[in-house]
């Protein structure tokens, strides 16, 4: 993922005291994307969830579109750096993104990602034209690998998987230096590579 240097986030290459936009994203609470996005264009900022319409049948035989999150607890944002700061301040923004490939400055902090406006165009195109439902997969785990929590009550917690059961959520078994194997119940979201 492109990130924006230590001189794109001051300003240098903005043009003639125009700040460039550019996409990032945001982390929001599970169920919340629309609502936080819809807060958003209230106040005047560009905002996108990735979703589709689909046609559900109820159990009374009828038919209603629904217009269903694609890329959950995820929210596009198209917004300066400026503005970016300011966003993260906001209650219903949980933290942006960063780009875990980049190389982390003298503080150990790796630079927020940016997403490309042509991803994101893609992205809109493949959502709003696609025959049938499109699916985000999570790189997947496999025994062996070093992991860390990277949300919620066990955030930084650390250890290597020892077992894998299910397919969004999945039942991971965590050995621990020194105290065993624990098994647990985590969303793969929740989780990163080490």
């Amino acid at each position: 993922m492109p990130t924006i240097d230590s001189a794109v986030a001051v300003g240098v290459s903005d043009a003639v005291g125009i700040p460039n936009r550019y996409w990032y994203v945001a982390f929001v609470g599970s169920n919340a994307e629309k609502r936080c996005r819809d807060r958003l264009l209230r106040l005047g900022y560009e905002a996108y969830v990735a979703t589709q319409n689909e046609i559900h049948c109820w159990k009374n035989a009828k038919l209603k579109k629904v217009e269903k999150v694609v890329i959950t607890q995820l929210l596009f944002i198209h917004c300066t750096e400026q503005e970016r700061k300011e966003i993260v301040n906001l209650p219903y923004i949980r933290s942006f993104l960063v780009d875990k490939a980049a190389k982390a400055n003298k503080f150990g902090l790796r630079p927020v990602a940016v997403i490309p406006d042509q991803q994101i165009k893609m992205l809109q195109f493949m959502l709003y034209n696609a025959d049938s439902p499109v699916q985000f997969v999570a790189a997947p785990l496999k025994k062996g690998d070093n992991i860390r929590i990277i949300r919620g009550d066990l955030k930084g917690l650390e250890g290597e998987v020892v077992e894998l059961k299910g397919s969004e959520e999945q039942y991971l078994g965590i050995r621990l230096s020194m105290l065993g194997c624990a098994i647990l119940h985590i969303a793969l979201t929740d989780v990163e590579k080490t």
